[in-house]
């Protein structure tokens, strides 16, 4: 079969085949399908870990098939990403995490967020993973996934713009009769 034949398949499909019959072309496919997104948010969360984690998730999957239970490949990609950044940021806790443009204001204002937020906004927005979907990676309630999302994105636009601004309030002033 050629690439352009397995375009078509979903990513399930393509796994199968893949372990089916060890077709590399069917890997080739799901990994540039997802290549992109999972580096992106793999160096937002942590720059220095990112290719590692990377690497560890590509072999994971090479070697043997995953356990979906269920759950599309895009997430279990993301819930796999997520375990392996945890472990990276709990091997080494005093590292200080690099920006990778220390000009992009963005990419700072995301790196100050508490890990919670910045893994809650990253996913829903950038990844474009359902909150629900979120909250299970998260391992929380869908309510509790929307307000780390709000008060997260709440925080990132105030590093960007500034506070927002509160309308002016006049005390009353009272005239001392002299």
């Amino acid at each position: 079969m050629s690439p352009n034949d397995f375009q078509h398949l979903s990513d399930e499909a393509l796994l199968d085949f893949y372990h089916a019959t060890r077709n590399i072309n069917a890997f080739r496919q799901l990994y540039q399908r997802h290549k992109d997104v999972l580096y992106r948010y793999c160096s937002q969360m942590n720059f220095a870990g990112a290719s590692g984690v990377l690497q560890a998730l590509w072999n994971n999957l090479l070697e043997q098939p995953p356990e979906l239970s269920g759950r599309q490949l895009r997430s279990w990609l993301f819930i796999q990403v997520n375990r392996l950044l945890r472990n990276c940021a709990s091997q080494d806790p005093d590292a200080q995490q690099q920006l990778a443009d220390p000009e992009n204001r963005v990419l700072a204002g995301i790196q100050r967020l508490s890990r919670i937020e910045r893994n809650i906004l990253l996913l829903y927005t950038d990844c474009q993973l359902p909150l629900a979907t979120v909250a299970d990676i998260e391992k929380i309630s869908l309510k509790k996934c929307r307000e780390y999302y709000r008060t997260g994105k709440e925080k990132l636009e105030e590093f960007l713009y500034g506070p927002q601004r509160q309308p002016w309030r006049i005390a009353e002033v009272e005239e001392v009769s002299v």
